[in-house]
């Protein structure tokens, strides 16, 4: 049974949320709905949900704010949000779950989907947001930390200490210049995206890479990196990282 608690400070949006689920989320649920967030805070304790699927901007409260009242918990996390950048980048480093609205069909059922693979990790929801809250304390997305959560606990580093991910199939593999590797249950192609403008290239389907520990590129086009290793650069992409590696 997941019992869902739907936090939006616009009834509209709220009851397209649970139509979605009840329509599209063929699963043992119950849902509630809380328009006020003030008034949510009491509803929490009384329904006491599995899920929040907590809306960020809201008047008065806001969806952090609202977090940062309740003091500790022991709920799973889906914060929605229309488009903001800068808070959606806030989310995705700080290894939390999020549904942009207008809320699509495919994306709320993989979300419920992630939702009861990391039932057991609940636990760590409290560390995650509180990462969360100190990267959105930050005046410059460069200076965000990178939240990655495993079985084993909750790791948080700088890009600038990331050398490489290795993917592996729905896995990726952090090496680090000053920690043993990591593994979590997230794909690279989600890594690339989030890591492009801190300077990570990917240079094969497999490998993304921290330009700043490359050192050189040789005929074979094997990458060659600081720590000694060395990675292929797949075929399509030698021109591209030839050419970036230049500028």
């Amino acid at each position: 049974m997941i019992r869902i608690l739907i936090i939006d400070d616009e009834p509209a949006a709220s009851n397209i949320l649970r139509l979605l689920l009840d329509k599209h989320v063929p699963v043992t649920k119950e849902v509630a709905m809380c328009n006020d967030p003030e008034l949510a805070i009491a509803m929490i304790a009384d329904f006491r949900p599995t899920l929040l699927m907590l809306d960020v901007q809201m008047p008065g409260m806001n969806g952090f704010d609202l977090l940062n009242s309740i003091g500790s918990w022991d709920f799973d996390l889906i914060f929605t949000t229309a488009f903001d950048q800068y808070a959606i980048k806030a989310i995705r480093f700080s290894a939390l779950d999020y549904l942009l609205k207008p809320i699509d069909i495919l994306d709320l059922q993989n979300a419920i989907n992630r939702h009861i693979i990391r039932k057991s990790q609940v636990f760590q929801q409290p560390q995650l947001v509180t990462n969360l809250l100190q990267n959105l304390k930050t005046d410059n997305a460069s200076a965000f930390t990178l939240t990655l959560s495993t079985s084993e606990g909750v790791f948080q580093f700088a890009p600038k200490d990331i050398i490489r991910v290795e993917g592996m199939n729905n896995y990726s593999k952090f090496l680090f210049n000053n920690h043993a590797p990591i593994i979590v249950s997230r794909t690279i192609k989600e890594y690339e995206e989030l890591l492009a403008e801190y300077g990570f290239l990917r240079v094969h389907k497999s490998h993304l890479v921290n330009r700043i520990y490359i050192r050189h590129i040789d005929k074979e086009y094997l990458l060659w990196l600081q720590d000694g290793h060395s990675v292929v650069v797949s075929r399509r992409k030698k021109e591209e990282i030839v050419q970036a590696l230049r500028g």
